[in-house]
């Protein structure tokens, strides 16, 4: 028997909470049902075997990118059969093998049965919904295809966690060789330059610049000082990017500065016209006037500047022109992508075109993705090769020295 705690309204509407003894999460939901309860959440725990401490499993749980995708695709499918919201969610609760997201799925349940839309429920949780996940779930709802935006999404999500998996595969032999260089280096420095030195200081050498670069090197690793400013610099770097990246003047420049990086900025682009020409072309596709479907999509392709460029398109629309003539001013949109709307909106296959655009851009960014991964390998190695090489020829340098001076 396990023990559950739940919330509940009761048949009067009041909230109230307690908890029962059961052999299943069923059976509670069996027992509240039939005394009228309306289930708002239920907390499954366990007993600890260790001095009869109890503890929370949920603490020691991850939800990774594969669950959100198979939640996203389920919940899709549910919807698309013709299921209520809450009632998908119910059954995803359920089924949903990890606890900790099992328990968020509940409070997102909780807040759709309290009048909340599941975008706003979601938007609770930041740590499991991406922004980028929220805005094209509030997209979906406002278009009135959540299902289809919902399987939209779950094919982007799966291609993304396809791509890190594809990066890690085929990075992890030059990472092994990268950590294991490392490590030596590291040895080399600590124990075997400091002998070298010794050596030098008694024939009373002059040393390189090189060998006293490596010597100052190995004598800040001995130093707690040093990892003490290492620290500092990594954590106060990071709160401030943190701070810099949500300003408003920030996020403009980062996004400015990620896509115009070499070859990895191409692919950014890439990524944020697709999100944008896809959900688009979907949009219009159910019936969104092309102004409402602008002003969903804003946000969707997670940059800052596509965003004002679409602010822009939307007032110029008002005034009466097409969306090609203003997007030709922003040279984030590539002359393909313009031409092929300006020719969706002469025969009227303006959905369809910004559908073909998306599809061309997910092939482009696979190919290059695949190109840079293929060109990763050999720089990591050269990158260790030459590590090595340098404090070779830098604990040796002084020995030609010595013998060029005999």
């Amino acid at each position: 028997m396990a023990t559950f705690d739940y919330k509940a309204r009761d048949p009067k509407g009041e909230v109230v909470s307690g908890s029962l003894e059961a052999p299943s999460e069923d059976m509670v939901v069996s027992k509240l049902r039939e005394q009228g309860f309306l289930i708002i959440e239920i907390n499954k725990f366990k007993e600890a075997k260790t001095k009869g401490v109890s503890f929370n499993i949920t603490l020691f749980s991850r939800i990774k990118a594969r669950d959100l995708v198979i939640f996203t695709r389920q919940f899709s499918t549910l919807i698309n059969s013709g299921m209520s919201l809450i009632e998908s969610l119910v059954v995803l609760e359920k089924q949903t093998l990890n606890e900790k997201f099992s328990k968020v799925i509940t409070n997102i349940r909780a807040g759709v049965e309290s009048g909340f839309s599941l975008s706003e429920s979601m938007v609770k949780h930041p740590k499991v919904f991406s922004k980028l996940f929220i805005s094209l779930i509030k997209a979906g709802e406002s278009g009135g295809i959540l299902d289809e935006t919902m399987l939209s999404l779950a094919d982007f999500l799966e291609k993304e966690d396809d791509i890190k998996m594809k990066v890690k595969n085929k990075t992890a032999y030059p990472k092994f060789v990268l950590v294991f260089a490392f490590i030596i280096t590291l040895v080399i420095i600590l124990f075997l330059v400091p002998t070298f030195k010794g050596i030098y200081d008694d024939l009373g050498a002059t040393l390189p610049a090189m060998t006293l670069a490596i010597i100052f090197v190995g004598d800040a690793f001995k130093s707690i000082y040093f990892y003490i400013i290492t620290v500092v610099v990594i954590v106060g770097g990071k709160f401030l990017f943190r701070r810099f990246a949500s300003s408003e003047r920030g996020r403009y420049i980062i996004d400015n500065v990620r896509i115009h990086l070499p070859r990895v900025g191409d692919i950014f682009k890439k990524m944020a016209l697709s999100r944008f020409t896809h959900n688009l072309g979907i949009l219009m596709r159910a019936g969104v006037p092309i102004l409402g479907a602008l002003d969903i999509v804003k946000g969707v392709s997670d940059n800052v500047i596509i965003d004002q460029a679409i602010e822009d398109i939307k007032n110029n629309i008002r005034k009466g022109e097409s969306v090609s003539v203003p997007m030709s001013k922003y040279t984030i949109f590539p002359p393909m992508m313009i031409q092929m709307i300006a020719v969706g909106e002469k025969t009227g296959t303006l959905d369809a075109n910004l559908i073909k655009i998306s599809g061309f851009y997910d092939t482009e960014v696979e190919n290059n993705i695949d190109m840079i991964i293929t060109i990763i390998e050999p720089m990591m190695l050269l990158l260790v090769a030459g590590l090595v090489g340098t404090i070779v020829i830098s604990m040796y340098l002084p020995l030609f020295n010595i013998y060029q001076v005999m």
